[in-house]
């Protein structure tokens, strides 16, 4: 199939599927609802209608910051502004004042839709003026006009903001008075136009928007049609959504619904569990943090059930585990074994499977981070479709991916139909594709750097490419860390290790100029009460229980490792959060914050071993 635009890709699956499902959401009594797309599309329509009425003269390609969690609302808000060819910019709802008014600047966005109230308190602050890496943002450089908002509840009525309804109802009362303005703006959208502003986390300074117009995103979206990693087998159970729609790979899953005519299905991170269960869905994505989380959650459960039980789990894993090698190799497995997968499969995979709410789920993606082979392993042997992907926000966001009847653990895939890899000199990647961003909003500096003379896209990740094609990645170029003995240590190797440990919820390492390398540990609250139930000790992380069990798996990590590469001392620190400030709201760890506050704690890690 071919789109032209995104705008055009939503009124055209609106007009053409009015009674298929676009959306499943959970409702006022807390059941899954579906929303078909002639809903969608009148609120569409009205939604737009109300945007135009919003603002005088609101200009073509206005930009509209929508600011909040996954939602029916924040999607039908997104859908409607882009079939009039205004410019989205998502909006973490995790961010802090200062932030979401440097992107309401960068992007001179005039119109804000805000979640709650809570999100209007942000931009109200913003609008007085604020201080951003050291920068003095003034009121006359905040362009907002006009603020809606999503859910009113507990929001003191007041003349800076309306709701989302009211601006429905306005719409739905100037719906032939725009039409014809609604039409000139959709059939004028072209595939190079900027359909969205995505902000990459700022770690050591402002983040950037990385421009990506609807041509990016459609590329992104037939590059997955022609491999098949979204398709139609998952249309009855629909594509689970619990990302946020400011990272790409939650975006990526938004788009796949009007692309691929398949039902979106809204999930929450505190309801996740509950989520899966009710809803089954037919594709499930996310980082590895949640496949761990249920590997992690399935083996408790083994180790806490009645004998009988147990023995018979841990033989059907067993079995599923020496099955993984002909499933990759696409082989007939031996006849015993075969015999003996069937068997764990009907007993006990396929109960797993359903418990998890994942029995009618045809691929699991895994991106954003690395997937350790243990984790990926498990999957495979107990019936699930685990694929793992590669990319960044830059691209929109895939670059690689393995196929689901194409893998190779330890990789992230092959190139997506229409990218092209390339390993430079110093091991880093490099791609060209019509998926990759022209550059950054604003900044000519960071999109000459990301971009060299011949057109090649500077991923900053380092990896290498195997005579298959298939790709692996070592680490980031800027965070590798050298030894005071010149040794060259991947951070991102020694903590995708460490982090193998079901309590363990983030690590740290440290090494750069340092003569050995040691981390800082931290311990997942939820899974430590989960595992001193299990073992009987105390949920104290600074136990000696904890911190035992911390260093056995270290000492089997080390045993993995090259003896340079080894971690020498560790410490356990308190949960990494983005309320802490030491994750960004994507989720990963700002290391510079983290070395500044727990830089005397590190400094001990090497004066005790110097003792």
């Amino acid at each position: 199939m071919t789109y032209e635009t995104l705008g055009r890709m939503f009124l055209s699956r609106a007009a053409e599927s009015p009674n298929d499902v676009a959306i499943r959401h959970k409702g006022a009594s807390g059941a899954y609802e579906d929303v078909t797309w002639s809903d969608l599309g009148g609120r569409m329509e009205r939604i737009a209608a109300g945007l135009l009425t919003a603002v005088d003269g609101l200009a073509d390609h206005a930009s509209v910051a929508i600011l909040g969690s996954t939602s029916l609302d924040w999607i039908a808000c997104d859908f409607a502004a882009l079939s009039i060819s205004l410019k989205t910019v998502p909006v973490y709802a995790t961010l802090l004042p200062a932030e979401v008014g440097y992107l309401h600047v960068d992007t001179e966005a005039v119109i804000a839709i805000a979640q709650d109230g809570e999100q209007v308190a942000k931009l109200r602050e913003m609008r007085d003026g604020f201080e951003f890496f050291d920068k003095q943002y003034d009121a006359s450089q905040v362009k907002l006009q006009h603020i809606i908002v999503m859910n009113t509840e507990g929001l003191e009525p007041a003349d800076d903001w309306e709701s989302l309804a009211d601006l429905e109802a306005r719409g739905a009362e100037h719906l032939e008075a725009t039409a014809e303005e609604r039409q000139r703006r959709a059939d004028d959208q072209q595939r190079d136009d900027t359909a969205t502003y995505t902000y990459t986390s700022g770690t050591t300074g402002p983040p950037k928007g990385v421009v990506q117009t609807s041509g990016n995103m459609l590329s992104m979206l037939e590059s997955a049609e022609k491999c098949g990693v979204i398709n139609q087998e998952m249309k009855a159970g629909g594509l689970f959504l619990f990302l946020p729609l400011a990272h790409s790979f939650g975006r990526l899953i938004e788009l796949s619904g009007p692309y691929f005519n398949t039902p979106i299905v809204i999930a929450g991170i505190p309801t996740l569990k509950e989520d899966l269960a009710a809803s089954r869905p037919g594709f499930f994505p996310s980082a590895p943090r949640v496949y761990e989380k249920f590997k992690a959650r399935i083996e408790s459960g083994v180790a806490g059930a009645p004998p009988v039980k147990r023995t018979l789990a841990t033989w059907a894993l067993g079995v599923g585990k020496r099955s993984v090698p002909y499933i990759l190799e696409k082989k007939p497995m031996p006849w015993l074994l075969k015999k003996q997968h069937g068997l764990a499969d009907k007993i006990i995979f396929s109960k797993l499977r359903a418990g998890l709410g994942l029995d009618r789920c045809s691929i699991m993606l895994s991106g954003s981070a690395p997937l350790s082979v243990e984790v990926h392993s498990f999957f495979l042997g107990v019936g699930l479709n685990l694929l793992e992907a590669y990319g960044l926000t830059e691209t929109c966001p895939g670059l690689t991916t393995n196929l689901p009847d194409h893998m190779k653990l330890g990789t992230v895939g092959l190139p997506f139909p229409g990218v092209e890899i390339q390993i430079a000199d110093d091991g880093e990647i490099l791609a060209k594709g019509a998926n990759i961003t022209s550059g950054y909003l604003n900044r000519p500096d960071a999109t000459a750097e990301a971009f060299d003379d011949e057109g090649w896209f500077h991923t900053g990740d380092l990896g290498s490419m195997d005579s298959d094609g298939f790709v692996k990645i070592t680490g980031r170029k800027k965070e590798l860390m050298k030894t005071s003995g010149g040794k060259y240590i991947a951070p991102a190797k020694l903590e995708a290790y460490l982090k193998n440990l079901t309590i363990v919820q983030e690590a740290v390492t440290v090494a750069d100029t340092r003569n050995y390398a040691t981390a800082l540990i931290a311990i997942d609250p939820e899974e430590l009460e989960e595992w001193a139930t299990q073992t009987g000790n105390a949920a104290d992380p600074q136990s000696k229980a904890v911190r035992d069990a911390v260093q056995a798996h270290v000492d089997e990590v080390n045993k993995k490792l090259a003896s340079f590469e080894t971690v020498k001392a560790f410490e356990i620190v308190e949960p990494m959060t983005v309320e802490s400030g030491l994750l960004t709201a994507s989720l990963k760890v700002k290391r510079s914050v983290v070395y500044d506050r727990y830089a005397d704690l590190i400094d001990s890690l090497y004066d005790k071993s110097a003792g």
